[in-house]
C-alpha cells in the first residue's frame, strides 16, 4: 500500500501498477466463496493479475478462462494540476466527480460489458454455475446488461467490498 501524498501523474502510474500486481501473498478469501468456485460449473476471471490470482486462491488446481471483456474500467482521476492527495483522497475525488458529472461511459466500454455480459449468458446457459471473478466498475455495467437481458440479482448479494459477491439468475432461480 502506498502512502504519502500523490498527484494526478502519480496517481495513474500508482493506478497501472496496481492493475499489474497481483494479491497479498497472505491473502484468504472467504469460505463460501471458495466453496462456491469449486462447486460452479466454470470460473472465468478478467485478465488483470489480482484477478487471476483471486481466481487461483478460490479453487486452487481449478481451469480458469481469462477474458479481457471483463478487465476493470479506465478510472481517471480529474486533472487538479499539481494538487497532491493521499491515495483515499483519489479515490473519494473519482466516486465524488461521477456523482456529480455523470460520466458517460466511452461507446467501446458500454460495448465491451454489453459483450460480457452476453457471452456469461451464453455460457451460463449452455453449463450452468458461471462464477466471475471481476473489478467493481465493470461489475456494475456487466450487472445492468445481465438485467437488461432478463437475468435477476440475488439480493443478498455482497455489496462492493473486497471479496464482494453478487448472485444472477433466471426468474424463479432464487
Amino acid at each position: 500500500m502506498h502512502t504519502g501524498l500523490l498527484n494526478a501523474e502519480q496517481f495513474r502510474r500508482w493506478r497501472e501498477a496496481y492493475e499489474a500486481a497481483g494479491i497479498a501473498a497472505d491473502e484468504i478469501p472467504p469460505a463460501e466463496l471458495c466453496t462456491a468456485a469449486v462447486n460452479a460449473d466454470a470460473l472465468i476471471a478478467s485478465d488483470a493479475p489480482r484477478a487471476i490470482t483471486s481466481a487461483n486462491l478460490l479453487a486452487p488446481g481449478r481451469e480458469v478462462v481469462i477474458s479481457p471483456l471483463l478487465r476493470e474500467l479506465e478510472l481517471s482521476p480529474p486533472d487538479l494540476g499539481r494538487l497532491r492527495l493521499p491515495l483515499l483522497g483519489w479515490a473519494l475525488l473519482i466516486g465524488v466527480s461521477a456523482l456529480f458529472r455523470r460520466p458517460t461511459v466511452p461507446a467501446e466500454e458500454v460495448q465491451r460489458t454489453r459483450a460480457a455480459a452476453n457471452w456469461l449468458a451464453e455460457l451460463a446457459e449452455e453449463r450452468g454455475t458461471v462464477l466471475v471473478v471481476t473489478h467493481a466498475s465493470v461489475r456494475r455495467l456487466v450487472a445492468r446488461e445481465l438485467e437488461r437481458l432478463g437475468w435477476t440479482r440475488d439480493a443478498r448479494g455482497r455489496g462492493m467490498r473486497h471479496w464482494s459477491a453478487w448472485g444472477f439468475g433466471r426468474e424463479g432461480t432464487f
